[in-house]
């Protein structure tokens, strides 16, 4: 099934769906390095670095994808005015990509698509921005189910939450989610176990800078992250000052800020910040902040006195080990954080592929 991802950021979503068998024709992002690591990635498809406003759709229908007829429209507009963490203006201009989302399903009439966001989006307006989606994609004679979706029901070991907009052409399809770990839990320890002694690099981190294993996959997860990799790459991390690293120091593994002994606590800034991951506990949600130890959430290693590197964030979120993130350290962390978890996605391309 040939489908097109439209704000496709890292690639996240595509992955999920390239692993459930899907051919993922086209792709379109902004941001010019998230382009340049989806193209990375997904050598055998097309990535437009394009504004999706400005871009004319039956001419991308017809240079880029022949006229070939499209099964689904995937993706994930802009959602961060929809954040419980920020600040929810139904006017925020980032809000309405939604809508261009929407016309490029009535542009292609897919049989299906899926358009992610945050679960804030549920309460915007009491409930009235949902009805206004729904309702637009009614117009369009697309069904509209909308599923809340937990990362730990999908393998992955994280609370992270995500809100699905999932519609089928033509009707009023219900599709049943599958849960991918019946009632097992998903722990830190069962994603960083083999490498959680190995040091990151801090200073002058390229690309081609890649580590040896120090020890076999100890988890099944563990042997999926490195299914097609034989050293770890993107294993990079923030080169912390004398006094922060004294600070993680005090910390201890599920604490944050809040058990520093006085004398080491801030004046200011949000009460959950330097947050120490548990190695027997799911981790809180990846953000694209999740390199800021001084960010809400847990970001801080659960036994080094540092941030959690690009690539333990990765592996906290599904992404494989051979998936390689560009650009800069702060873009890096940035596009794991964004990112839909990959194995959330295939539970959900599963799906819809059963109903198709």
């Amino acid at each position: 099934m040939k489908i097109i991802d439209i704000f496709s950021g890292a690639g996240g979503l595509s992955l999920g769906f390239k692993q459930a068998n899907f051919q993922i024709v086209l792709s379109v992002e902004l941001e010019k390095v998230y382009c340049e690591t989806y193209k990375h990635n997904n050598q055998d498809s097309t990535c437009l670095n394009k504004d999706i406003t400005l871009i004319n759709c039956e001419a991308i229908a017809h240079k880029h994808l022949n006229n070939k007829e499209i099964d689904g429209i995937i993706g994930g507009p802009p959602c961060q005015g929809y954040s419980s963490v920020g600040n929810r203006n139904i006017n925020d201009p980032r809000n309405t990509m939604i809508f261009y989302f929407i016309k490029w399903v009535d542009f292609f009439q897919p049989e299906f698509f899926v358009m992610e966001n945050v679960p804030g989006i549920l309460s915007m307006d009491n409930g009235g921005v949902v009805k206004k989606i729904k309702k637009m994609y009614q117009d369009i004679n697309y069904s509209c189910q909308v599923e809340k979706m937990r990362a730990l029901d999908h393998r992955v070991p994280q609370k992270r939450k995500r809100v699905f907009f999932i519609g089928f052409k033509g009707n009023s399809k219900v599709i049943k989610l599958h849960k991918e770990n019946g009632n097992n839990s998903h722990l830190v320890k069962d994603a960083i176990s083999d490498i959680l002694d190995l040091p990151p690099f801090r200073k002058k981190c390229r690309d081609e800078m890649t580590l040896d294993y120090i020890s076999p996959p100890k988890t099944s997860y563990q042997k999926y992250l490195r299914k097609n990799s034989r050293k770890l790459s993107n294993h990079f991390a923030p080169n912390h000052g004398k006094v922060v690293r004294e600070r993680i120091s005090h910390i201890k593994p599920g604490e944050n800020h809040a058990s520093l002994p006085k004398e080491f606590q801030l004046k200011s800034g949000y009460p959950n910040i330097y947050g120490r991951l548990h190695l027997d506990k799911p981790a809180d949600t990846i953000t694209g902040n999740c390199g800021c130890i001084s960010a809400p959430g847990r970001f801080i290693h659960p036994i080094q006195d540092r941030a959690i590197s690009v690539r333990e964030a990765a592996r906290l979120q599904s992404f494989p080990d051979d998936y390689v993130f560009k650009g800069s350290l702060n873009q890096k962390y940035k596009q794991v954080g964004n990112a839909v978890p990959p194995l959330m996605a295939v539970s959900l391309a599963k799906s819809i592929k059963e109903m198709l």
